[in-house]
């Protein structure tokens, strides 16, 4: 015979049975939600390492870009302007390509004359947690303490990188 107090115990077992399934379905943390730890490690097109653990103290936009993407192509000579002004100031732009052609990706960069660290994410050598990036540019501003401070998806004017970046750096 089974007694209520029996019966509130196994529907008691049975819920924390059922809350610790569903936090295993959670998806984990990735460095798009602002606030999370950020994790990047790439080699740079000209072969050096980098990654966001070293650059730690330093704001960095980590920029998703495409060599076919229109918004791309119109904003980056700007992102290169922001770049050289704020790069002595603990300024620092990583542009990770989501191309699939990497020979593609060093003929723009090297026709276009780009100065800022550029990497491919798509060969082995790239591990980061910011996800599937679904459109272009995709851009996350990563403050100081490591963690994702600001994320947008689309155009984005020098301005705009002024209004987002410089308080941060003044952090």
């Amino acid at each position: 015979m089974t007694t209520p107090a029996t019966l509130a115990h196994a529907v008691r077992l049975l819920f924390l049975a059922l809350l610790a399934s569903a936090t295993l379905l959670l998806p984990a943390a990735r460095a798009g939600d602002v606030g999370e730890v950020a994790k990047l490690k790439t080699v740079l097109l000209d072969g050096k390492p980098v990654s966001l653990a070293q650059l730690k103290g330093k704001v960095v936009m980590v920029n998703f870009w495409a060599t076919w993407c229109p918004t791309c192509r119109a904003e980056m000579p700007q992102w290169q302007k922001f770049y050289d002004a704020h790069k002595d100031q603990g300024f620092e732009l990583i542009a990770l390509s989501i191309d699939d052609d990497e020979k593609e990706l060093r003929s723009v960069a090297k026709e276009r004359g780009f100065t800022f660290p550029i990497a491919w994410r798509y060969d082995d050598k790239t591990d980061d947690n910011f996800g599937d990036v679904i459109a272009t540019p995709t851009l996350y501003v990563v403050g100081k303490d490591g963690k994702v401070a600001w994320t947008k998806r689309g155009r984005m004017t020098y301005a705009q990188l002024q209004e987002v970046i410089e308080p941060l750096l003044k952090n």
